[in-house]
């Protein structure tokens, strides 16, 4: 039996994406963002989270064209995943930044992230006419770092002590792909 993708926008072999709606305001997706496993190497818990804040986030954006926001979807059973952005969208530099959540802890480990970051990539140097694309992450998350890799993405640098948990300072690494290198890689 096959399920039919709800409003996919992106589609890849296990995962599509689709845009992130107040639909997709679950328990659970509120829930990832005050979760200490989840959050340990993004910006997220840090502050408590609500429903009525993702909700508002949700509605909010959509209607920024300097950060398109998807819900990561997978296709089998149609469960939200995740989320994934191009943010930080530069149309003068033509330049954007990515940012993932993975939060359903039983999509780690499958791919998601990697497919997501293809899908992403595609669609940020064929659709949106993007010349560079970053990615940034603590050093320590070297499943992250694997990813931007696989996906063609050269690490350009250390931001020093740039993110605060637990009581320590953490450094990125950030990572990028030119438009001539993703086609070089075709």
């Amino acid at each position: 039996m096959t399920i039919k993708m709800k409003n996919p926008f992106l589609t890849g072999e296990k995962i599509y994406l689709s845009p992130l709606s107040k639909e997709d305001v679950s328990d659970e997706y509120v829930s990832w963002l005050n979760d200490d496993e989840v959050c340990s190497e993004n910006s997220h818990a840090v502050y408590p989270n609500t429903h009525e804040a993702t909700l508002a986030y949700v509605e909010s954006a959509g209607k920024n064209k300097t950060e398109i926001v998807f819900a990561i979807k997978w296709k089998k059973n149609n469960e939200h995943v995740g989320n994934i952005s191009i943010q930080k969208i530069d149309p003068v530099n033509r330049s954007a930044e990515i940012a993932i959540l993975i939060g359903n802890k039983k999509y780690w480990n499958k791919g998601v992230g990697s497919e997501s970051y293809k899908l992403i990539i595609e669609y940020g140097f064929n659709t949106l006419n993007l010349n560079r694309i970053s990615s940034g992450q603590t050093t320590s998350n070297k499943g992250m770092m694997n990813v931007c890799e696989k996906n063609g993405m050269k690490k350009e640098g250390i931001l020093r002590e740039v993110l605060f948990k637990k009581g320590k300072y953490l450094d990125a690494v950030i990572y990028s792909i030119l438009a001539k290198d993703f086609l070089k890689k075709k």
